[in-house]
């Protein structure tokens, strides 16, 4: 918790994931495939240096949205108070209903970090997409 000048107090969460170009994340072979959010598909990076789930905010419907913040520190010490939002994801590295944080853009759509259930980037369980096609370029980082 981050104690504030005026007396409260904020939630603080680290996340690794700082690029801003997503054409590095393909150089960098990061561990991304494609995960579904309430019918919709989307891009979803699993990060071992990051302690939550963080998602673009236009893929969360606000009555998905908590009313309550959480202050997200990067990786390159810039912060920023992002909206908690409860979601129900269905991905490669995290399935169920999770708790996240929701910010304007991020490296990509769906970042799982470190929590309970995320499984190793390099273990997927690409069962949980039937119907998704995996690219070789997406399966060889995984190799």
């Amino acid at each position: 918790m981050l104690q504030l000048a005026i007396g409260k107090s904020v939630p603080v969460m680290m996340s690794c994931a700082a690029l801003s170009d997503p054409e590095k994340t393909k150089i960098l072979r990061l561990p991304i495939l494609r995960g579904e959010i309430g019918g919709r598909e989307f891009d979803v990076m699993r990060d071992t240096g990051c302690e939550g789930v963080v998602v673009q905010r236009k893929l969360v419907d606000a009555s998905q949205l908590t009313g309550e913040c959480c202050l997200l520190l990067r990786i390159d010490n810039t912060a920023l108070l992002a909206e908690n939002a409860v979601i129900n994801l269905r991905t490669p590295f995290l399935s169920g209903e999770v708790k996240a944080l929701c910010i304007p853009d991020a490296i990509c759509d769906v970042i799982v970090g470190n929590v309970d259930g995320a499984r190793s980037p390099v273990d997927p369980d690409m069962s949980v997409m039937v119907g998704a096609a995996t690219t070789r370029a997406q399966a060889k980082p995984m190799q």
